[in-house]
């Protein structure tokens, strides 16, 4: 059991530096150091960007030492090197799914972030690709980190702009599974509907706060393909297909329907629930309170045209254990 949950945690990497390089131009021209560096890192106060220009590291190219009051340049390159935690990488649960001249589609894992964040640089698609060989290779759409499957990715830098104008005017078809908690028996076998409540505009709230007074068309539609009688209590498989790309709008249309998606934090617990288990995700005690230690929400099928044949492709990721439990 300890060697398969390390496993599913991934390899560690001790070596975990992050680089950040900013260059000085015009408007800059003759700005101190920590003067400058409070513009290009966020939330950092000029007491705190003096800190990190005295004890930090952090090269001015083409100087050779630098302090806070060091005035800078048109040209000049400031390179600051962040030392991060160590970090454990889910290189081996990835799947390649499709790959050729254009295109890469990933099989992500749960757990896995699509770019970067504060507090996580290398458990990342993008980082994923580099660490593969393919450095011009970028995601073009996002997924939430614990939402697992399809991950449509441009294979060459010219191909970013053409597959992000596909995402905005073709809407390529996003076809979802997720299971749900439905005691009440909400949802029936064989059952289709729609669910267009609109979504509000502010999306780092709650659901009760944002919803019925939101402006944002939201279209979702479910299809349910089973039930569960699972340990944790009834649960239904539902095939979930989105005509709009609100942020979270599966998680909170399934939840307003009283069926949150089993495992979800957020929407399918109190705001309390919520703050503890992200200052100790690893809690056992909080994690008898979930189904899953994630949601169970899988980007199981997406179709759209091919950016270079215009051809019509479909692709599937398969679906994560948790859909045998």
């Amino acid at each position: 059991m300890a060697e398969q949950e390390e496993k599913n945690l991934g390899e560690l990497i001790t070596e975990n530096v992050r680089e950040r390089h900013y260059d000085v131009d015009g408007n800059n021209n003759g700005w101190r150091l920590d003067r400058f560096l409070t513009q290009c890192m966020p939330r950092v106060s000029r007491s705190l960007a003096g800190r990190i220009a005295r004890d930090g590291d952090v090269q001015v190219i083409p100087r050779r030492k630098v302090k806070a009051g060091t005035r800078l340049r048109t040209g000049d390159v400031v390179i600051v090197r962040q030392q991060l935690d160590p970090e454990r990488v889910q290189d081996a649960q990835v799947e390649i799914i499709h790959h050729d001249d254009a295109l890469i589609v990933v099989g992500k894992p749960s757990g896995m972030l699509v770019h970067e964040s504060s507090s996580v640089r290398l458990n990342t698609v993008q980082m994923y690709l580099e660490r593969q060989g393919l450095e011009d290779a970028e995601p073009v759409h996002r997924l939430d980190r614990e939402t697992s499957g399809v991950l449509i990715c441009a294979a060459r830098r010219d191909c970013v702009p053409t597959l992000r104008g596909l995402f905005a005017t073709a809407h390529p078809q996003k076809i979802y599974r997720a299971l749900v908690l439905d005691p009440d028996e909400v949802w029936q076998v064989g059952e289709s509907r729609w669910i267009d409540t609109p979504l509000g505009s502010d999306t780092t709230s709650r659901m009760d706060v944002r919803m019925g007074v939101g402006d944002l068309e939201a279209r979702t539609h479910v299809e349910v393909l089973g039930r569960l009688d699972h340990a944790f209590g009834p649960m239904a498989d539902l095939r979930v297909r989105i005509e709009t790309g609100r942020q979270h709008q599966i998680r909170i249309h399934l939840a307003l329907q009283g069926t949150p998606i089993a495992g979800d934090k957020l929407y399918g617990q109190t705001d309390e629930f919520f703050m503890a288990i992200t200052s100790n995700p690893r809690d056992p005690e909080l994690l008898a309170q979930l189904a899953f230690d994630r949601h169970a929400l899988h980007a199981w099928k997406l179709i759209m045209p091919h950016p270079d044949s215009g051809e019509m492709m479909e692709f599937e990721a398969a679906l994560p254990d948790i859909w045998g439990a």
